[in-house]
């Protein structure tokens, strides 16, 4: 579950890098044609990690 969070973190990070790339750049950036809609996609990975770093901080909690 670890890794997974991990992931998750690794993707969002290179989603909003993406997105500011675009920013920069000014016009579309893998198709994509506003940078808004990286971070959203970022959050959400975000968000994911978090909740699987909960899920594992809950497991240990128990045991």
């Amino acid at each position: 579950m670890k890794f997974i969070a991990c992931l998750f973190v690794i993707i969002g990070f290179i989603l909003m890098i993406f997105g500011f790339i675009t920013f920069l750049k000014g016009s579309a950036f893998l198709g994509v044609g506003y940078a808004v809609n990286y971070y959203h996609a970022a959050t959400s990975f975000l968000l994911l990690a978090i909740c699987c770093k909960f899920v594992c901080s809950c497991k240990k909690e128990k045991e």
